[in-house]
């Protein structure tokens, strides 16, 4: 990969070359759960005055990143970040090596809980846009309907670290992921820029938009069905949340959504998940849903527009 890219040479965890089925070093081997996993990463980097940490999942499907601030302090950047960093080098590479496709007939997605930040580039740059569920089975099918009908899929991304750059295999890729990050970084190092400050010129480009993902166990499915069915409190949604006001909801454990004429959602429905949206008057999207593979209450929220308001309201929103 190192030479195919054309890329310095890595700077490796020794502690993490080989394989053991205990993991160790790490108290839980998911680089989603932040600096954590990434504590061995960060000492080896500082040791060796490197800037960039990357760092996959035991089975190399997922890319973790962190960069080191000008304060000395490590930045862990979100499946959201990293997939709209990506989304920017993917587009800007490829839109200048081929000019001769149409921009119209160029495909990006992400899933319906990762950032819409992508349809906010997508409509400025002309690129097409779709949102599928979640999981990279309903991306790369959609990738390929999509390819079927004369599009040209570029890239696709889920915000827990999940990356599908071009077409050679439609799942998630972190050693892909990987090389394509670091291609970037070397070009911003070499240009004196950063992957922080290329990634707040974005915001300045295409908006601010701030998430706030998290989870909490729930190992009683009676519970979890508690939960949801006072939600849906038999069809009569909520219209507040707190101070909030919600204007449109969306489940697709049902099939309902309020914002469609026939109240009818467009992606596809499950019965046996629980899935739901908020789509608040303030511009805030909240979902929540339940994991098909954990037993986890997760949570999404997002909010976009100037920086401090969105990051003091979202904050205020997700205590509520």
């Amino acid at each position: 990969m190192r030479m195919a890219f054309n890329l310095p040479a890595y700077i490796p965890v020794e502690e993490q070359i080989a394989p053991h089925p205990d993991f160790p070093t790490v108290a839980f081997p998911n680089p989603e759960e932040g600096k954590g996993a990434l504590k061995l990463a960060i000492q080896r980097a500082d040791s060796a005055g490197s800037p960039l940490i990357l760092a996959n999942d035991p089975d190399a499907d997922r890319l973790a990143v962190a960069e080191k601030l000008d304060d000395g302090s490590w930045k862990v950047f979100t499946g959201n970040e990293i997939g709209i960093l990506l989304a920017h080098w993917v587009w800007q590479k490829f839109s200048a090596a081929h000019p001769e496709v149409p921009v119209d007939k160029c495909v990006m997605l992400n899933t319906t809980v990762s950032s819409k930040m992508l349809s906010a580039m997508a409509a400025k740059e002309g690129f097409h846009y779709d949102e599928t569920l979640t999981g990279f089975k309903w991306l790369g099918s959609v990738a390929a309907d999509l390819t079927s009908k004369g599009y040209h899929f570029l890239y696709a991304f889920e915000e827990a670290i999940g990356f599908m750059v071009g077409d050679v295999c439609r799942d998630k890729d972190g050693v892909r992921a990987a090389a394509v990050f670091a291609e970037m970084a070397v070009e911003l190092y070499s240009q004196r820029s950063t992957v922080v400050r290329t990634l707040h010129s974005l915001y300045e480009k295409y908006g601010y938009y701030a998430t706030n993902n998290r989870y909490f166990f729930c190992y009683d499915p009676a519970l979890m069905e508690t939960i949801f069915g006072r939600i849906r409190n038999n069809g009569q949604y909520s219209e507040a949340c707190g101070p909030y006001k919600i204007k449109n909801i969306r489940d697709l454990t049902t099939g309902y959504d309020s914002s469609r004429p026939d109240k009818k959602a467009i992606l596809p429905t499950s019965s046996s998940t629980h899935m739901i949206t908020f789509f608040f008057e303030n511009g805030c999207v909240a979902t929540l849903r339940g994991s098909g593979t954990e037993p986890k209450l997760k949570y999404y929220i997002e909010h976009h527009g100037p920086y401090g308001y969105v990051s003091l309201h979202l904050g205020d929103a997700s205590r509520k």
